[in-house]
């Protein structure tokens, strides 16, 4: 079966008609149009409507747009419930950055969040990695710090993403990795990605699969979640077409 990749972190606001047919032509079959919670708070009018706009090109270039909210910056654990409250059924796929030990061991617990980003000394304990396993949350990995800074930073990003793929596969965590791109010259091809990836650990299948079936079935899992046919995890609500709409909720 053909792999549909993802590219799950990319900025919003670089997503141009343009930009939507780059990503497609370098082999994507969605991508995930990152709003920060800072841009949200700061102008959510503007911001919703960027997202709509990118979701109809995207239609348009035969792009799969997933809305996608990214907590990048350090907040109290009640401003992240109230931004949860408010905003979990606006996006898709809500992601939370490592940022900070209070905002990491939130988003390890709470449903809510399906992804935790891992950055450059980004700290997961124990207890983060089982929770995250046991929730079945994703925890993603981006080519950016890789790609930026001085040669010493690079170095260090890299040992940094070797240490946590290894980590992650002992827990048995999934992996996600994105580009989380913040213009268009730092987007790549997925298979370059995954050529990477298979240098840190990976084997050719694990690192595909990071980008690919990982990605997908994270959105798909979102999606149900939004239209509530999975409530919870682990529960799949079936209509059976009784007359009144009844329906049950079966284990899948």
């Amino acid at each position: 079966m053909r792999r549909r990749f993802y590219d799950l972190l990319v900025s919003a606001d670089i997503l141009t008609r343009d930009a939507l047919e780059r990503v497609r032509d370098l082999g994507f079959a969605g991508v995930g149009a990152s709003i920060s919670a800072h841009s949200l708070a700061a102008s959510p009018e503007r911001v919703l409507e960027l997202v709509e706009g990118v979701r109809r090109a995207g239609e348009e270039v035969g792009l799969d747009v997933v809305a996608r909210l990214t907590v990048s910056t350090p907040m109290g654990e009640g401003a992240l419930k109230r931004l949860l409250r408010k905003w979990r059924r606006r996006f898709e796929v809500i992601s939370v950055h490592a940022v900070n030990r209070q905002v990491t061991a939130f988003a390890s617990r709470d449903t809510r969040v399906d992804v935790v980003t891992l950055l450059p000394g980004s700290r997961l304990l124990r207890g983060d990695l089982d929770y995250m396993r046991d929730f079945g949350k994703r925890v993603e990995l981006l080519l950016a710090p890789l790609q930026s800074g001085s040669c010493d930073e690079r170095a260090s990003a890299l040992a940094y993403a070797l240490e946590s793929i290894e980590m992650l596969k002992k827990a048995g965590v999934t992996l996600v990795f994105s580009s989380g791109a913040v213009s268009i010259d730092q987007l790549r091809d997925p298979r370059s990605m995954a050529a990477l990836l298979s240098t840190l650990g990976l084997s050719p299948e694990q690192a595909l699969d990071a980008l690919s079936r990982n990605a997908a079935e994270l959105v798909a899992e979102a999606r149900e979640k939004l239209r509530g046919v999975v409530p919870v995890r682990g529960v799949r609500v079936i209509t059976r077409g009784r007359p009144r709409g009844g329906g049950e909720a079966e284990k899948p």
